[in-house]
């Protein structure tokens, strides 16, 4: 389930409360409620621990354990959409791309099962459309993208919980439109949930890596 905050450009600096977001649902394994459904409190997810992560371009993958470490924690990554022209073949040929920190696809991002993923989404004010981001790997107000429309000058924290393991995409999804910014314009990325005990393998990333 996914929570966020949204502050515009006027209120950025009153934005450091970003930490106190809802808290997303519990699954019925954890430890703060076994056999039951619920939202974690501010206090309980204030008092976990936090990573903050720095992301790489694809085809690489931001440093992380193949093993979790320890209980849940907060992972907190930072994406900045960028409307660019890439170059797409030897020809030259340009396409108007809307891409996640400027990469197409956008960086694969890696949490482990349990953890909390936050997300701080900005969309700077050189560009000219709104945006949000879908998470396949949330349920609820379409995967986030119902509660992180920014337009340009705008930021938005989002958090969810990274409930069952596997391989997600993520991608634009604005009000109305959503197939052609993913599809035409290779607004996407990937979000990989490793289990607990996972192998020691690196997710694959397949398709294209296109230049910056």
């Amino acid at each position: 389930m996914a929570d966020q905050i949204q502050v515009n450009r006027r209120t950025i600096l009153a934005g450091a409360a970003l930490a106190g977001a809802l808290g997303p649902v519990l699954s019925a394994t954890s430890a703060w409620g076994q056999g039951t459904m619920r939202k974690a409190s501010a206090e309980e997810i204030a008092a976990l621990p936090r990573q903050k992560v720095e992301l790489v371009d694809p085809p690489f993958v931001h440093a992380h354990t193949q093993v979790a470490e320890g209980g849940p924690k907060v992972v907190q990554f930072t994406m900045v959409i960028e409307e660019k022209k890439i170059v797409i073949d030897d020809a030259g040929t340009e396409v108007h791309a809307m891409t996640f920190n400027g990469t197409v696809p956008g960086p694969l991002m890696v949490v482990h099962q349990d953890d909390y993923l936050e997300l701080t989404l900005i969309n700077p004010e050189t560009n000219t459309l709104l945006h949000n981001i879908d998470f396949h790997a949330a349920t609820g107000a379409l995967g986030g993208g119902g509660l992180t429309e920014i337009n340009p000058g705008e930021k938005t924290v989002l958090r969810f919980k990274a409930t069952k393991p596997g391989v997600f995409v993520y991608h634009c999804a604005p009000p109305g439109m959503v197939p052609w910014p993913m599809l035409c314009c290779a607004f996407r990325g990937r979000l990989a949930k490793r289990k607990k005990r996972a192998s020691a393998s690196i997710f694959p990333f397949p398709g294209r890596t296109l230049p910056k």
